[in-house]
């Protein structure tokens, strides 16, 4: 059997790297090498690069990884994602640094260049116009609204296929709300000439299309957050509700089609805990099937065949396992090889050549802030080419322990602790439990992964605990559902008795802990403290909801697309319980120290929820140290605040818990 060699060799360290205090900016700053993608032909790499505060396109030899090309961004501008079209051209997309936030904010613009930086053109977006004073000529239009790429059109050298979501405007400014129907168009890479071909019926809505440019699939949300799907042979007929036209259950929702045209995979849940997963319709038979065997926890990523089809499942039901679908292929065998070779480690496949000889490769853990390989998959050799965040030493990191912690009604919270270095040592450190966002929304978990924010802690002498509590992502839907009208309820039970039962594992110094979360979790952080108040010493809101009233009244979602009813639907209209669940009703239970974090310009969650309980602490004789960042929307951005962030964090929790 082969072996897969390595050009770079790992040595193995057998002495533990000593505690030793990092750099604050260590942690704080943006990582270096971003994202990383093959060319077709596999002879040039893309990586989107942060350097000197600013992100920027770098088109890169694969050989000797000289950079041959690139673009680098205006003013405080971002290059947000980049897509390969053909071995020549590269398209990408703006963020731009608007005056009143501090955070690049996407602006559906879309660019394309040659590999050697040359033929740049702005093709798409509010800026594309290229009319000229006196004239009337003008090759492109400007456009008010966002882009996706539906197809390259693999047949057509010069066109690609784009999905237009028009904007919406509200108090004078546009915004990408998706609630207008969206229109089908295509798109010369070269000109930027666009001509419109169709348009979708209903608005929040998606398409799938072929490689030819066939949009066969839709996909929308109505008013009420529910999802429906559609499908049509081709461009020229009716759309059919997918549960009509292959006879299948409801609650699958097509996500691609095969390069063969003949299957599409579908996402939905299975068994009676509705965990995500993926299945798969065969176009002809009207068959179909699960990809995956069984799995305890949601499908988080996938990485596809040949065929455009999931053959891996990433998921953590602790740290990072894989699922590998029923059908054996080529790129699951390789990938169990992959696993092997880079065991205790996550292994994803981000990009390949267009003919699957060469793999790019990223390997990461909760102490590897990732690496990148170029893997050649017929002599199974694998090339290092850049590891992110190069400046930490992985031995210099506290790993995260996976815990699992039942409830008095029969459930099991999952989670992660992480133990300073040095903390075996006999002396018991304080604790923080980091609280997550969400709560309800994809991807709103902890995972088993490299986490700047937990080693930070770790780093500075505090053991971390993050858990999943009820309403968390990742269990199925039923663990979710759990959590709908319980924000205040079972929700932070489930986050305080996760405490009790690290302090009775004997691990962390029981008289020393605080609560810390953003967003949802800086709402939790507080509620935490009003339901147990001997527990904790301090708590750190960050960007938090104090009264869920303001939720309809105050935040952006309510005027969001399907976003009223999934405001009732989990947090309900109750105003006795929704006065009941909000920490600003309940000061006078709270003892322990507060800090407040917020941005000026958080339309998610706006400052106005910061303000009113900073002014309710104070005439209960308890004045928040409060951090305000007149530039910031949900969440610092920012390096320059975030060092004065985290520092007045690190300065706070010393204050209460050392």
């Amino acid at each position: 059997m082969k072996r897969i060699l390595f050009s770079l060799c790992l040595l193995v360290v057998t002495v533990a790297a000593s505690a030793q205090q990092l750099p604050l900016q260590y942690f704080i700053k943006h990582g270096d090498y971003l994202d990383l993608s093959l060319s077709p032909d596999g002879k040039h790499l893309a990586a989107r690069i942060l350097y000197d505060g600013k992100v920027f396109l770098a088109i890169m030899d694969s050989e000797t990884m000289k950079v041959v090309g690139g673009a680098r961004p205006m003013n405080n501008d971002i290059i947000h994602s980049a897509t390969w079209v053909n071995n020549e051209r590269i398209m990408y997309e703006y963020a731009e640094k608007q005056f009143y936030y501090d955070s690049p904010i996407p602006t559906g613009e879309l660019y394309a260049m040659n590999i050697d930086g040359s033929k740049n053109e702005l093709l798409y977006g509010y800026r594309a116009g290229d009319q000229k004073a006196g004239s009337r000529i003008s090759s492109k239009e400007d456009t008010l609204a966002s882009q996706e790429i539906l197809s390259l059109m693999q047949n057509d050298d010069d066109f690609i296929l784009i999905i237009e979501y028009p904007w919406s405007m509200q108090n004078g400014k546009y915004y990408d709300k998706r609630e207008k129907p969206p229109i089908i168009s295509k798109l010369n890479i070269y000109s930027g000439r666009k001509r419109r071909i169709d348009s979708l019926p209903h608005g929040s809505s998606r398409a799938l299309a072929t490689k030819e440019g066939q949009v066969r699939f839709m996909v929308w949300r109505d008013e009420e957050g529910y999802s429906h799907s559609a499908y049509r042979e081709n461009n020229d007929a009716e759309w059919i509700p997918l549960d009509e036209a292959f006879e299948q259950v409801d609650g699958l929702y097509p996500m691609g089609i095969s390069e063969d045209n003949k299957s599409v995979y579908l996402s939905g849940l299975y068994g009676e805990e509705g965990v995500y997963t993926y299945y798969i319709l065969d176009l002809e038979t009207g068959e179909y099937n699960r990809i995956f065997p069984d799995h305890a926890t949601d499908i988080e990523k996938s990485i596809f065949d040949s065929n455009g089809m999931p053959a891996v499942g990433i998921t953590y039901p602790d740290k990072s396992h894989y699922v590998y679908a029923k059908n054996e292929s080529r790129i699951s065998s390789i990938h169990k090889k992959l696993a092997k070779a880079f065991k205790g480690q996550t292994v994803d496949i981000e990009s390949t050549t267009k003919d699957w000889k060469t793999l790019l490769v990223h390997v990461s853990s909760d102490v590897n802030p990732g690496e990148y390989f170029l893997f050649d998959s017929e002599t199974l050799n694998a090339r290092f080419i850049w590891a992110n965040s190069s400046w930490i030493d992985p031995r210099t990191l506290a790993p995260m322990q996976p815990v699992a912690i039942p409830t008095e009604d029969g459930e099991t919270i999952h989670g992660y602790l992480t133990l300073p270095k040095g903390s075996e040592s006999g002396k018991k450190p304080p604790l923080v439990v980091r609280i997550h966002g969400g709560p309800h929304q994809a991807g709103t978990r902890d995972f088993w992964n490299y986490d700047a924010e937990t080693q930070l802690l770790a780093n500075r002498g505090y053991a971390v605990l993050r858990v999943n509590f009820r309403g968390s992502d990742g269990y199925g839907k039923r663990f979710e559902k759990l959590g709908y009208r319980e924000w205040g309820g079972a929700m932070i039970k489930d986050i305080n008795d996760s405490v009790k039962w690290t302090i009775d594992q004997g691990l962390v110094d029981g008289n020393k802990v605080c609560s810390y979360g953003d967003s949802y979790g800086g709402y939790a952080a507080l509620m935490s403290v009003v339901r147990a108040p001997n527990l904790y010493r301090c708590t750190i809101g960050y960007v938090g909801i104090y009264d869920l009233d303001f939720m309809y009244t105050e935040s952006d979602i309510p005027n969001n697309w399907g976003g009223q009813a999934y405001l009732e639907r989990v947090l309900g209209t109750d105003k006795q319980k929704l006065d009941e669940f909000s920490p600003i009703n309940h000061v006078d239970k709270i003892k322990a120290k507060v800090m407040l974090i917020h941005g000026s310009k958080d339309r998610r969650v706006p400052e106005i929820n910061s303000e009113a309980l900073a002014e309710r602490l104070k005439k209960v004789n308890n004045p928040p140290v409060y951090l305000q960042y007149s530039q910031a929307g949900h969440g610092v951005f920012d390096e320059e605040d975030r060092q004065e962030m985290y520092q007045g964090l690190l300065d706070f929790l010393d204050a209460n818990l050392r």
